[in-house]
C-alpha cells in the first residue's frame, strides 16, 4: 500500500491455486489507513485482473463518505464482463446496527449468494430493510448526508491540528480526504502492548496496526467518526505523552 492504493497485486497470482483466486479491495478511503487509490492505479489495478481473469471484490463502505472531493469512480464501473463484484452498505453512514448492504455483480453470482444469505440466516431484518428504504429514498438523504460530512470533516481537521501540536516530531501521517481514520507512523520503536493498556488507563482505545499487518509494529489507527470535538485535543495530548514516556 503506498499513496495510490494497493501495491503488488501480481502477487495473487504467485499465490493463485488453479482457478481459486480473487482480489478484494477497498479503493477508496481504505479501512485502515484511509488511502484512496488513484483513477490511474484502479484503471492498471482493473486491466491487470481483466487480462488475468482475475475476479475483484470491491468493498465501497466508505465511498461516501469523502470530506475534500468525490473519490475517482468505482472499478464496478468499469466493469464489462461481471468480473467485479459490488459491496455497499448503509453501516457506515446510518447505524452499524441495521446491518442492511448490498451487492452490485453478474446475476448468477448474485443469486447465489442470496441463497446462502437464506440458509444461514434467513435473510436481513424486514423492519431494517423497510427503514432503509424509507431513508434512502427521503429528499432529505442528501442533507443528512452533507451534515454528516461536515460534521467528520470538522473532527478530522480538529485531530489533524492536535496531531501537528502534540506529534510532529514523533510520528509522521498522511492527512485522510474522507472514511473515518488516520493512520499514525510512529518514528521511533514503542513496546506496542505496553502503550495499549496505558492509553486504555487514559480511556484511550487504541487500534493497534499489527491488528491489520504483523509488519505494522508502530503504526496506530485513529479514528474520528465517534469522539466528541472537545475531547480530541486533550486525547491526543494524553496519548503523546504516554508514547514519550515510552520513547525515553
Amino acid at each position: 500500500m503506498d499513496r495510490e492504493g494497493i501495491q503488488y497485486w501480481n502477487a495473487v497470482l504467485e499465490r493463485r491455486s488453479g482457478e481459486d483466486a480473487l482480489l478484494y479491495t477497498i479503493p477508496t478511503f481504505q479501512n485502515p489507513t484511509g488511502v484512496v487509490m488513484s483513477e490511474m492505479r484502479r484503471k492498471e489495478l482493473f486491466k491487470f485482473c481483466m487480462d488475468n481473469r482475475l475476479p475483484i471484490i470491491e468493498d465501497d463502505a466508505y465511498g461516501d463518505i469523502w470530506l475534500d472531493e468525490e473519490p475517482p469512480r468505482s472499478l464496478k464501473s468499469m466493469d464489462e464482463n461481471g468480473m467485479v463484484l459490488y459491496l455497499g452498505t448503509v453501516s457506515k453512514v446510518l447505524a452499524p446496527g441495521l446491518r442492511i448492504g448490498w451487492i452490485v455483480g453478474a446475476e448468477s453470482v448474485v443469486e447465489r449468494l442470496g441463497d446462502v444469505k437464506m440458509q444461514m440466516d434467513y435473510g436481513a431484518s424486514s423492519v431494517s430493510q423497510w427503514i432503509v428504504k424509507a431513508v434512502l429514498s427521503s429528499p432529505q438523504y442528501d442533507l443528512y448526508l452533507e451534515g454528516m460530512r461536515e460534521s467528520l470533516k470538522s473532527r478530522r481537521n480538529l485531530m489533524i491540528e492536535a496531531l501537528e501540536k502534540y506529534f510532529k516530531s514523533i510520528a509522521d501521517w498522511q492527512i485522510p480526504q474522507g472514511g473515518f481514520y488516520i493512520w499514525l507512523n510512529l518514528k521511533h520503536n514503542v513496546a506496542m502492548d505496553q502503550l495499549f493498556h496505558l492509553a486504555l488507563k487514559e480511556r484511550i482505545l487504541l487500534n493497534l496496526g499489527s491488528i491489520y499487518d504483523f509488519r505494522k509494529n508502530n503504526a496506530l489507527r485513529l479514528s474520528y467518526s465517534y469522539i466528541d470535538e472537545e475531547e480530541i485535543m486533550v486525547s491526543i495530548e494524553k496519548l503523546s505523552q504516554v508514547v514519550q514516556r515510552l520513547q525515553s
